[in-house]
């Protein structure tokens, strides 16, 4: 257990590392693309990432998961899963190439039937790094996965700059993906010790699909609904209204990878290993959930305030419009890796077949809010997306008792204990005229003040947690 505490700890630490270099330079990246560009040139490429995204769970089909949950592995079922993925890889490749101008004449613009067949270069460089990352990450080797992103992203976005520079325009966004997607395969195959070898097995392959299947399906179907407001944004408004949306929404999707990706990545095979020792594995699941949900409703608060600042100073005063949306979205970034974590948990136990047909239910919630966007406007379906967010939330915490017997009072306690000093302060931002940017700082302060002393003072798991090993470190580093 200490071993599988210290190997956890590790990954952790290089997977935030990971997170917070990566996500630092792509952020420093996309002030000077949100500068340099047009927010209706990020609309154009996020019309056509809609059809790629979605499609690439059909290169993996839900066998990474499967790679990570199952124990018996070997080399011919890695192999196996290999030359399955590179095939769906090529295969794609050429589906959006030849069909790209189908995708062209859905969105009225021929611009996309260009850019749809540049992107799709994309499935053939991911299909040959899935065995890898899932072998790095079953054995929590985050390291190498670290620096492989870090790296990837980095050139990746400095290229995109610099063809924005040099006029390149909404390609730019272009050469952006692709090198990133062909800079990760090399750096991944350059560091990995495990080879494909000349052979292939449709056992191996069938043994793993009562697993991969069901998590292929729930993926796919995720994926859809997870991309669909910004096709039904991309064909119902047009791209300068989606690029808006799209820089309030990935602002959003920062905080969270921030907050929480990293445990919520790292803790998969961590809680993947206790599935037989239940005592344990809920222990170590509400202690992961209470960190996830005491840093989630402290940085929410804190981009709440100051989410319009931070737009129009890093931005530009071009993309004012996206600031209503951001405000709006943040508030579900309290919840939203706390659903992660729950998915996490239900397949972790080897229930994919359950976590498949609720999804099939959240699903079907979250879609509800695209009426509203059609009748109303894109204001009112944000709010719509968010409560949809906050709903599911406990139908997760109630099917979780349901189905892996996770104790449905302290749940709800661990995830909602943290949240008084969120909503006070929300409420306190609306009621309150902040004129300037200074009354703003000081009532971010004031929330975090606030935030850190009630966590304090009802001893929230998650804070003790935090604060227990940062003295630890500190002391470490001392001797």
């Amino acid at each position: 257990m200490t071993s599988l505490k210290n190997r956890s700890a590790k990954a952790f630490a290089w997977n935030i590392a990971g997170t917070v270099l990566k996500q630092g330079s792509g952020f420093i990246i996309s002030i000077f693309l949100a500068r340099l560009l047009e927010p209706a040139e990020f609309g154009l490429v996020g019309m056509a990432m809609v059809f790629i995204t979605i499609s690439q769970v059909f290169i993996d089909v839900g066998f990474s998961s499967a790679l990570i949950q199952n124990k018996d592995n070997t080399s011919l079922t890695y192999s196996s899963i290999f030359y399955l993925n590179f095939a769906a890889g090529i295969v794609l490749t050429a589906i959006f190439y030849f069909g790209a101008p189908i995708i062209g004449n859905f969105y009225d613009n021929q611009e996309i039937t260009s850019l749809i067949r540049w992107l799709s270069l994309i499935f053939v460089f991911n299909s040959l790094n899935l065995v890898q990352t899932a072998i790095f990450t079953r054995e929590l080797d985050f390291k190498v996965l670290t620096l492989r992103n870090v790296i990837a992203s980095s050139v990746g976005g400095i290229l995109g700059v610099i063809c924005a520079f040099q006029g390149f325009g909404v390609y730019s966004l272009v050469v952006q993906q692709i090198s990133m997607a062909l800079l990760t395969t090399l750096l991944l195959w350059t560091s990995s010790n495990w080879k494909p070898e000349l052979k292939f097995s449709f056992y191996e392959v069938k043994r793993l699909t009562g697993f991969s299947a069901f998590v292929f399906f729930d993926q796919f179907i995720y994926t859809i609904f997870k991309q669909i407001d910004i096709l039904f944004i991309g064909k119902v408004f047009s791209a300068s209204v989606l690029g808006f949306y799209s820089r309030a929404s990935s602002l959003k999707d920062q905080v969270i990878l921030y907050t929480s990706q990293s445990l919520v990545k790292v803790f998969y095979p961590v809680l993947s290993s206790l599935q037989d020792q239940h005592k344990e594995y809920t222990r170590v699941y509400f202690k992961v959930v209470s960190v996830v949900g005491f840093v989630s409703y402290g940085l929410t608060g804190l981009l709440y305030v100051m989410g319009a600042d931070v737009i129009v100073i890093l931005f530009g005063e071009k993309w004012i419009p996206s600031i209503e949306v951001f405000q709006i979205l943040v508030l579900a970034v309290c919840v939203f890796p706390l659903n992660g974590m729950m998915v996490n948990a239900f397949m972790s136990k080897g229930k994919s077949k359950q976590n498949f047909y609720l999804g099939l239910f959240r699903k079907f919630i979250t879609i509800l809010p695209l009426f509203i966007a059609y009748f109303y406007g894109i204001y009112e379906f944000t709010i719509a997306l968010v409560i949809a967010d906050y709903f599911l939330t406990f139908v997760n915490v109630y099917f979780s008792n349901r189905i892996i017997k996770i104790p449905y009072r302290v749940h709800l306690r661990k995830i909602f204990e943290g949240m008084v000093p969120l909503i006070i302060f929300v409420l306190l931002f609306n009621l309150v005229e902040l004129a300037s940017i200074y009354d703003r700082v000081f009532l971010a302060v004031g929330f975090g003040v606030t935030h850190l002393l009630y966590g304090y003072l009802i001893r929230i798991e998650g804070l003790l947690f935090i604060v227990e090993n940062t003295k630890k470190y500190l002391a470490k580093r001392r001797r």
